[in-house]
Formats: C-alpha cells, sequence, structure tokens
C-alpha cells in the first residue's frame, strides 16, 4: 500500500510533533533543528520511531530509567512509549515497499520483514 501525499503529509506533522514532545529536535524533518533528515521518508520516519522506543527497554538508557521514576516517571514513560507504538502500528503498512534512506539501528532498516 502506497501512501498519498495528504497521507505523507500526515505523517510527517505526526512524527515531528512525537520528535518534539519526546526532546528529539534534531530527529525532525524539514524544521530549523533537523539534523542530517532531509532525505528521510516514511520507512526512516518509522525505523527511528523503532530505535527510539528500544531506548525504553535498554537497562541504563534515560528513556528506560524513567519508568522508576515515581509515579510521574511511570506515566511518562507509558505515554511517550505509547506515542511511539501508535506510530509505528499505523504507518508500517505504508512501508513495505520503502527502502530506509540510512540505518537507524531498527529492524525497519531494511525492507525485509
Amino acid at each position: 500500500m502506497k501512501p498519498t501525499e495528504r497521507q505523507l503529509a500526515s505523517a510527517l506533522k505526526k512524527y515531528n510533533e512525537i520528535m518534539c514532545i519526546l526532546g528529539y529536535e534534531h530527529c525532525t524533518i524539514g524544521d530549523v533543528l533537523s539534523e542530517g533528515t532531509e532525505n528521510w521518508n516514511l520507512r526512516d520516519m518509522v525505523a527511528e520511531c523503532d530505535y527510539i522506543l528500544s531506548t525504553y527497554y535498554e537497562s541504563g538508557h534515560c528513556n528506560c530509567d524513567m519508568k522508576e521514576e515515581g509515579p510521574e516517571g511511570r506515566k511518562a514513560w507509558i505515554s511517550e512509549t505509547g506515542r511511539l507504538k501508535r506510530f509505528i502500528a499505523h504507518w508500517e503498512p505504508y512501508i513495505t515497499e520503502m527502502t530506509c534512506f540510512e540505518g537507524h539501528c531498527s529492524k525497519y532498516d531494511k525492507n525485509k520483514r
């Protein structure tokens, strides 16, 4: 399934919103704070979300440690992982025919499942 231009615009807007909420402004696309993302496509966005999501389960990473920082930290951890999971789940069907522009340390880096 190939995404329409309107869907791509929607995905980009949501992706950038998520990156800003999580404090990853450098991973946004087409923004003042973006760094090296000008060639990224939808598959890159999904792969980057998948990589960032993995850090929430990586012992010793500040994203993982958040869930142990009391009720507020746990609430933020649940919210942030939920945003990433929903983005990935929603856009995954659209990326099967795409190839990432660059690697993201994600299972979506390759165009194979």
